[in-house]
């Protein structure tokens, strides 16, 4: 049985309650007999479907309460019996039914689905729920003198993870009725408008899983963290800590009601990673094995990202055969630079692609998870990303590249007494000299902000512990049957 099936009967047994409140003292004959019949039609109804899902009832009870229900329905007395059945009916129905919360994850870019694996994995193992994976298209668009130009990307990476789903062609909201729907997009203009969140909170309750770990905050990024659509039509938004939602509901619309603190399920594969082996490819081995290994993450803009040093970067890597590079680019490095920039950048980035393919060190990472990169690597140097509070909680050495006019993707100064995860963790360059040290002391086996990592780790995310998707799955049920049956 479905849960929606389980708050329909009780809403039933709650009207019926008080119907029967109303025949108590009713004085309009016409009335309390119009009550009364409408009260026995709703009780048949509540049989037939008690009757239609006999193999979900634990045991007999509920059909032996209804029919003494049914008997008591229109006696002359004072009414106090039938009260007290329909409240216990009403009460403990749902200790009397196998039922299921059917959820629904729409499903975009593989390397967002780090930010529902932990819930949909913990779902589908526990019988509470039945959960159904919708693989979406995300899509990018620009008006090129006068003609629209769009990309789709839309990959099947769901089946290499043993992960059965519907194309989004194949699924239909209105006609599924889920009792929950989770998206990890807060975009409407990379998304089909029946992925929109206003759309999609038309027919069921709406959870935003959020791809982006928030670090730093700078003075709009309210804007982006709790004023967009997603955060107004969400019926429920997880958040990493009590120090986020603090600011949540500063600037929220909704002053932030929809949060529940439960830490992000995008922490979760990275916490499983730390302290055990992972599959890592077998063409990875030769190049990684022996070496001091340094992953690089790039920003999708050519004129903001640390790629604008990847000639010194490389040459360095070339004199340097005792480590090796795993360049990781942002997933929308090639449809952004291919369709918002003139060609030549374009040309650029396949060279650069060829030259770390060709050399005998370097690996270009591209696969959906972030996994094996992450556990092969001993440090990581990055523009300002969620990727680098990812790798954070994996105790690892990480240097934050900072381009000369921004911080990252970002432009502003950062807001001290408001940022979210102090950034005092890792290291910082401006130049290539100061990239090169970092890398140098990488080689040497010099970590130097290993104290401050795990005091930072402890105080600013201490519900960074593998466990997020569980509690967000368990705050969600306990959430929406307070709301459905206030219990």
């Amino acid at each position: 049985m479905r849960y929606s099936m389980l708050v329909y009967l009780t809403n039933m047994g709650k009207t019926l309650l008080e119907a029967a409140r109303y025949l108590h003292t009713a004085v309009d004959h016409s009335l309390r007999e119009e009550v009364l019949e409408n009260g026995r039609q709703m009780i048949v109804q509540i049989r037939l479907e008690l009757e239609r899902h006999r193999s979900d009832l634990r045991t007999q009870r509920p059909l032996d309460w209804l029919r003494d229900i049914e008997d008591a329905w229109g006696r002359d007395d004072d009414g106090k019996d039938l009260e007290d059945r329909l409240t216990y009916f009403v009460l403990y129905l749902p200790e009397e039914l196998r039922y299921k919360v059917r959820a629904v994850f729409f499903a975009e870019l593989g390397e967002k689905w780090d930010s529902m694996e932990s819930v949909y994995e913990y779902m589908r193992e526990d019988p509470r729920f039945d959960p159904v994976v919708v693989l979406t298209p995300y899509f990018r668009e620009i008006n090129r003198n006068g003609k629209l130009e769009k990309e789709v990307i839309y990959k099947d990476y769901l089946t290499p993870l043993g992960i059965s789903f519907l194309q989004y062609d194949q699924y239909s909201l209105p006609e599924d009725c889920p009792d929950l729907a989770f998206i990890s997009q807060p975009y409407e203009s990379a998304a089909p408008r029946e992925f929109w969140p206003e759309y999609i909170a038309k027919y069921t309750r709406l959870v935003y899983l959020s791809y982006g770990i928030i670090g730093a905050v700078f003075a709009d990024s309210h804007k982006t963290l709790c004023q967009l659509p997603v955060f107004r039509y969400a019926w429920k938004v997880p958040g990493p800590s009590e120090r986020f939602y603090h600011y949540y509901r500063k600037h929220a619309m909704n002053g932030g009601g929809n949060m529940v603190v439960t830490g992000l399920p995008k922490f979760d594969p990275v916490i499983r990673l730390t302290g055990k082996s992972e599959d890592v490819p077998e063409e990875w081995k030769p190049i990684v094995e022996n070496r001091a290994v340094i992953l690089w993450n790039t920003w999708y803009d050519p004129q903001r990202s640390s790629i604008a040093y990847f000639d010194a970067i490389i040459e360095w890597f070339k004199a340097h055969d005792d480590c090796a590079l795993i360049w990781r680019m942002h997933p929308l490095t090639d449809t952004v630079t291919k369709m918002y920039y003139p060609p030549q950048y374009y040309d650029r980035l396949q060279q650069n692609i060829a030259a770390v393919k060709a050399s005998s060190n370097m690996i270009i990472d591209e696969n959906a998870s972030y996994n094996p990169s992450f556990f092969c690597s001993n440090a990581m140097i990055s523009d300002y990303s969620s990727m680098m509070f990812q790798y954070f909680v994996m105790d690892k050495p990480v240097l934050w590249i900072k381009r000369q006019g921004g911080i990252g993707p970002f432009n502003g100064k950062i807001l001290t007494d408001e940022v979210i995860i102090d950034g005092s963790w890792m290291e910082e360059a401006i130049n290539q000299d100061e990239i090169f040290g970092f890398m140098e002391r990488i080689r040497n086996g010099e970590d130097r902000n290993a104290d401050m990592r795990r005091a930072v780790l402890n105080r600013d995310l201490p519900l960074a512990d593998g466990h997020c998707g569980e509690r967000v799955c368990n705050a969600l049920w306990d959430a929406m049957h307070e709301e459905d049956l206030g219990t």
